[in-house]
This record gives structure tokens, sequence and C-alpha cells, in this order.
């Protein structure tokens, strides 16, 4: 079970940072605007160094109207707080809340930004970004999830977006692969 559970971790980790990639920016005369908490719109920069990769649905719900992006503002190391960005875009003017939280995996606590506050009328297509500060306690593969409620058209849709994150030597017990040739010999019980 220890091996299916890394390898999950694995494979959502390497699908997340190669094929979300992507970023994006607003006109001129669209500027920061603060809301309440963490949570505030404001514009990309212009010169692309903003890499955001995208989050993913647990449960790929066809009727969510959001995108869900984050940014990790330096390399994870174990013990040291991590900033990380979210970035929540509605896709759908008809939007009318959108609230929820954030959560850490086990050895992976979320220090700043555990809530995000309910947000009336998000604009369609403006990207609402959301601070947030976690600690990794230990080496390892780990995912923060953002449980987003959304009320929409008298619907209320939630969804979990998982997002991973590597801390320190990643996952050092991992065994060692076989060399290529090398006959492996495997011990039988009499």
């Amino acid at each position: 079970m220890l091996i299916v559970n890394r390898n999950v971790y694995l494979g959502l980790a390497l699908a997340a940072l190669l094929w979300g990639c992507g970023s994006g920016s607003q006109p001129d005369g669209q500027g920061p605007t603060a809301h309440k908490g963490a949570m505030r719109k404001h514009t990309l920069p212009e010169d692309g160094s903003r890499n955001l990769v995208s989050a993913v649905a647990a449960h790929k719900v066809a009727s969510m109207p959001l995108q869900v992006k984050f940014a990790l503002k330096a390399r994870p190391d174990v013990g040291q707080p991590l900033e990380i960005d979210l970035v929540i875009v509605p896709l759908s003017g008809s939007v009318d809340r959108l609230s929820g939280e954030i959560e850490g995996t086990d050895g992976l606590s979320v220090e700043e930004g555990a809530q995000i506050a309910a947000l009336e009328r998000p604009v369609e297509g403006t990207a609402i970004h959301h601070a947030i500060r976690v600690t990794p306690h230990r080496d390892g593969i780990f995912t923060f999830n953002a449980v987003l409620t959304v009320d929409s058209a008298g619907q209320t849709l939630t969804e979990s977006y998982g997002m991973p994150l590597i801390a320190g030597a990643g996952m050092p017990d991992l065994p060692a692969k076989p060399t290529v040739g090398t006959p492996t010999t495997t011990a039988s019980a009499h």
C-alpha cells in the first residue's frame, strides 16, 4: 500500500508540473483591488516571471466553474515556512459566491491562509490571489488541498483541488532500481 500511495503522489506531482504550467495577465488600468483576509485581486506580472501550475481536481466535476493554479515562492525546505500563491479564476459570470479552506496532509502544516474568505460575485476571468504559508516537517512528497465551494445559479458545488509539494530530499527511502542485465534472486521458503 505504501508503494501505491508513493506512486500516486509521484504521478500527481509529475502530472501537475508537466501539464499545468501557464501564466496570464490583465490589461493596464485594472490595478490591484484588496479584499478581506489574504484574498485579493491583482494583475500578474507582464514579464512572465510567474509560472503557475494547475491544481488537480479530486472528482473532476465538469460543472465547477473555476480554474485553480498555484506558485511556490521558494524551494520547499524541511522546517522552513513556504509562501504559496493560490490563484482562483472564475470561469463563469454566474458565480454568486466563492469560499473555501486549505488543508495540508500529514507532515505539512498550514500556518497562514487556511480560510478563504467568502467573496460575493467574483468577476469572470479575473484572477483571485490567496496567500498561503505552509511548513513541511520532514522530507517527503506532500499534498495540500484547496476545498472550494461555489454558489452558482441556485446550486452549491464543492470540489477539492490537490497540489503537490516536494520537501527536502523527497522520498529518501525509495528502493534502488536494479541495474539492467543484473539478475535478481528470490529466496523461497521450503
